[in-house]
Parts: structure tokens; C-alpha cells; sequence
């Protein structure tokens, strides 16, 4: 930063130059000059309003699996470390944001609770997942959230129902400032071996179809409308064009793979070939589903 950070903010607990190889399940990027993980909501509060009050720009990062991280970053990172505890009342679910997407799907079949065996192969964490209406099988979180905490950007605190128009196809209104902090979702009371089973086989298509032994994002661009970005691709003869240790996968040409030592630049490189190259064959543009971040937001 050029400027020092107000000391009320550096009360949050922080680290100093994390590598962002650490902190994304793709392991391209630079440092992350400045990493906070407050541990309790009040915490998270205090940061979102000392960055407001001073006027500091930053971001929040939530589990690293949906995010291409272009070079370092010196502006204030806010990660929740909030206790990864689960609350069940009766055949609702409710989790902090911080908490695994994946492990929470499995904690809702373990107790016999049917709605989230969609979400058991998507990686993350739950408020990641909230904020981009992560989803899978026809099925997304909007079906099943019925209700959720979060900071505005001024660092209120805000908890309600969703309502029509803030949550859509992998996005959510929750961008700008705002923080999501937990989710309940209403689930329904069913068989644990069956529901276990549906999760079982959910994991194995994702095992079989993407390339998950290699570090990835998920699904880089979006399906356009009526079509499929992975077959656009497909179709374009893309399925292992490779920049540096950055590839298109042969498995699922919709992943793009650090084969372990890919640069952001080669990242970057291999994203916008895909691209040009998808318009140049069939008139379409990709929109990336990932998040990229560049020091300027």
C-alpha cells in the first residue's frame, strides 16, 4: 500500500505476503501483500468499516476455487476464519461462510437431509458459492437459501430472505463491498443412503468428465445461452493448446490446467487464445465464470 493502514484495522488478525499459490485451488498469482482473516463477525465488521471509513480499496476472498489471481495484489484481503460449525433446525441448515462447500454438502447427507447433493462436488467455501449462485445438475443455492447474513458496504450487518432479482445464473448481487457471512437452506428429511449414494454418484461424473488430479479453477467461461462453452471449445480443436504449463484439458475443454508451474502471464495468454479463437470459429464470446483479479479492480 502507499499509504500505512489505520491501526484499528491491523487489530484484525492478518498476515503479511501469502502466496496466492497457497490461497487458490489453481496456484497462479503473485502475493498477497495484505491477508486478513478475522475470526468472528465482529472482526469482519471492524475491517469492512475501517476500509470504509478510510477509503481503502480491497477485496474478499473465499476459498480460492473460482479465482484467476493476475500478479500480486497490495490492497487489503479479507478471508473469513469464522468457526466452521453447522446448525440444524430441523430440516433447515444454516453455516458461516468460511465454511468447506463441499464438506457442508456432505454433513447435510450424513444427517439425512436431501437438497445439497448438487453442491458435493463443487469446491470452495459456502460463502464463494452463495455469491456466485454456485450450482450443478440443473440445480443452484437460490433453490434452496432461504435466508442469509451479510455486510453492506459500509459494514452493516443485514440478514433476510432473498428476493427476485438478486440472484441469477452464476452471479448474485453480493459483489461490491458486500460480505456474505452464513446461509440457511431449507433441505428435506430423507433416506441417508440413498441421499449419500446421489453424492457418490455426483463425485464420480465429476472424477470421470474433468480433470481434477491437475490444479484448476472449475469452469472458466460461462455457458453462453442454449449452448455449452466446454463443446464451443471442443469444436474450435482447442482441447490441449497449451501456453507454457497453462492447457486447455483434454478431458473437459471448459478447464483450463496448471500443469505446476504455470505463470499468471501464461494463464492469461492461454484464456484470451481460447477466446479470440471461439469467436473467430463460431461468432460467440465467452464470458469468463471466474473471477480475475488484476491489482485495480
Amino acid at each position: 500500500m502507499t499509504r500505512p493502514l489505520p491501526d484499528d484495522l491491523l487489530k484484525v488478525p492478518h498476515r503479511r505476503d501469502v502466496p496466492f499459490a497457497r490461497l487458490t485451488t489453481l496456484g497462479v498469482g503473485g502475493l498477497c501483500r495484505w491477508l486478513f482473516e478475522p475470526t468472528t463477525e465482529g472482526e469482519a465488521q471492524a475491517f469492512v468499516r475501517a476500509c470504509a471509513r478510510e477509503g481503502l480499496p480491497w477485496r474478499v476472498l473465499g476459498g480460492g476455487s473460482n479465482l484467476v489471481v493476475l500478479g500480486d495484489i497490495e490492497m487489503p484481503v479479507l478471508r473469513l476464519a469464522l468457526p466452521k460449525t453447522v446448525l440444524r433446525e430441523g430440516s433447515q441448515m444454516t453455516a458461516p461462510a468460511s465454511h468447506g462447500h463441499i464438506a457442508l454438502a456432505e454433513a447435510a447427507a450424513a444427517a439425512g437431509l436431501s437438497g445439497l447433493e448438487f453442491a458435493s462436488g463443487i469446491p470452495g467455501s459456502l460463502g464463494g458459492a452463495i455469491r456466485m449462485n454456485a450450482g450443478a445438475y440443473g440445480r443452484e443455492w437460490v433453490d434452496v437459501l432461504v435466508r442469509y447474513r451479510f455486510l453492506t458496504p459500509e459494514g452493516e450487518l443485514v440478514e433476510k430472505a432473498p428476493e427476485s432479482g438478486e440472484f441469477r445464473y452464476r452471479w448474485s448481487f453480493l459483489t461490491g463491498g458486500r460480505v456474505v457471512l452464513s446461509a440457511t437452506a431449507q433441505l428435506a428429511e430423507g433416506d441417508p443412503t440413498a441421499i449419500r449414494a446421489q453424492v457418490a454418484e455426483y463425485r464420480a461424473k465429476r472424477g470421470t468428465s474433468q480433470p481434477l488430479s491437475k490444479r484448476n479453477a472449475g469452469c472458466i467461461f460461462k455457458n453462453p445461452p442454449g449452448q455449452s462453452a466446454g463443446r464451443l471449445i471442443d469444436q474450435t480443436g482447442l482441447k490441449g493448446l497449451r501456453v507454457g504449463d497453462a492447457e486447455v484439458s483434454p478431458e473437459h475443454a471448459n478447464f483450463l490446467v496448471n500443469h505446476g508451474h504455470a505463470t499468471a502471464a501464461e494463464f492469461a495468454e492461454l484464456m484470451d487464445q481460447v477466446r479470440t479463437r471461439v469467436r473467430e470459429r463460431h461468432g460467440v464470446e465467452l464470458e469468463p465464470e471466474v473471477e480475475i483479479w488484476r491489482e485495480h479492480p
